[in-house]
């Protein structure tokens, strides 16, 4: 078999359109978010200040994500992941109808406590339709991480139009209406074998909800410090790019910027799921930051916009492969009843990274923001490739030889490696 075929048999499993369709509908939720609440806020209070406010509320509430998995890991996505979403689409709906800024502040805050983790649900379930199998998986991943990309290209643009066309809370309702008819979706389609390890919320190893959970394990806790660079890297990138839109007397094209990065992480997607890996983790990882390194240095040098966002879709080729390397080796790195919780880990040492970087390079400037950001990636690659630092595969995966593909019955076999997790 072909390897595109490989890519084409993850669509295929049982289960596996059903149930990640309607997630996609859900996480589409996330990509109109950010502009329907900007701009439902600022109409509802003239105050644009107000709006950052509680979009900034919201990605703060994101801290949230792993304590939410853990649920997931312990409780099953059925029993948690809808009335989160409910609760979400709740707040949402009540901050449609609120013209004070403190009530809104506090509804969209409390929209990000309540926000399911329907990303890290999704390759919880990828896991159990590919039998964990680290072939088939690391291929659903880069799938899903592909159509994530996607999204978040997509989202704006329907957001936008929403908004274009009605008043902006048009756009939040639309919002609410995704996440609740995905959420659902998803939760009716799972199969059988989504539910929490045997034993039910009280095993996991004995361990008590308030434990470190995934953290206590020092190789998680050196990747997520690798993701956290790589977050800081790549926005300072995004900053740069505004800020070099701005000069050159053209901000709307900043847009157009992102878009191609956007463009250039779903091509890369593509490209890495189509080949089979045979170095260890953290030397993947070290040579993506190595090729992200590289294109903010091209980036810096660029003479104008058409060059900056030919070099920066080449670029974002790293970006999707960055993280489908990312979530397979949290889960190589901690427990199988953890992995939910550790996905979400890496969301939220990206997340900080993110606003790490974006502040830094507001403070640099364009030309010292890509070089600095060059730099960051550059070094933190080179001393992952000198370390040799390897993923240890857990003895309940070095265990199987050959990957297990689902079969068309609606409870598949159990085996030692089954487990589910969320994000």
């Amino acid at each position: 078999m072909s390897r595109a075929v490989g890519v084409g048999r993850v669509l295929l499993l049982p289960f596996a359109l059903r149930t990640f369709v309607p997630a996609l509908i859900g996480r589409l939720a996330y990509g109109l978010f950010p502009l329907a609440t900007l701009f439902t806020v600022q109409q509802a209070t003239g105050s644009y200040a107000a709006a950052g406010l509680a979009v900034a509320a919201f990605g703060l509430a994101s801290i949230t994500l792993p304590a939410k998995a853990r649920l997931v890991d312990r409780l099953g996505p059925r029993r948690v992941l809808p009335p989160l979403a409910l609760g979400c689409a709740l707040a949402l709906a009540l901050a449609v109808w609120s013209s004070d800024a403190f009530v809104l502040v506090a509804l969209i805050a409390a929209a990000g406590l309540a926000a399911p983790p329907l990303g890290a649900a999704m390759r919880s379930l990828w896991r159990v339709l590919t039998h964990d199998s680290a072939e088939l998986k690391q291929r659903a991943y880069a799938v899903d991480s592909i159509a994530e990309e996607t999204l978040y290209l997509a989202g704006p643009l329907l957001a936008g139009l929403l908004i274009a066309v009605g008043p902006a809370r048009w756009a939040l309702l639309v919002t609410a209406a995704l996440l609740v008819a995905g959420t659902l979706g998803m939760v009716a389609a799972l199969p059988a074998d989504a539910r929490p390890p045997a034993g039910g919320p009280e095993s996991n190893g004995g361990r008590r909800f308030f434990d470190p959970g995934p953290l206590r394990f020092a190789g998680l806790r050196a990747l997520l410090a690798v993701i956290l660079v790589a977050g800081t890297g790549t926005s300072m990138a995004f900053t740069c790019m505004a800020i070099t839109a701005q000069q050159h007397g053209h901000p709307a094209a900043a847009g157009a910027l992102e878009a191609a990065v956007g463009l250039g992480s779903v091509a890369g997607g593509l490209l890495w799921a189509r080949r089979r890996h045979r170095r260890d983790r953290f030397r993947q990882l070290a040579l993506l930051l190595a090729v992200l390194a590289t294109g903010l240095i091209a980036a810096a040098a660029a003479p104008g916009l058409i060059a900056l966002g030919a070099v920066l879709a080449v670029t974002g080729t790293a970006i999707a492969p960055l993280f489908v390397v990312a979530y397979v080796a949290a889960d190589d790195l901690v427990d199988p009843d953890q992995r939910t919780e550790a996905g979400t880990w890496v969301n939220v040492a990206n997340n900080a990274g993110n606003a790490g970087g974006a502040a830094l390079a507001g403070a640099l400037g364009a030309v010292p923001g890509f070089l600095a950001g060059a730099a960051l990636l550059a070094v933190t690659a080179a001393l992952l490739g000198l370390s040799g630092r390897a993923v240890r595969r857990p003895r309940w995966e070095r265990t199987t030889n050959s990957p297990r593909v689902p079969t068309g019955r609606a409870t598949p076999r159990r085996t030692r490696k089954t487990g589910c997790k969320g994000s």
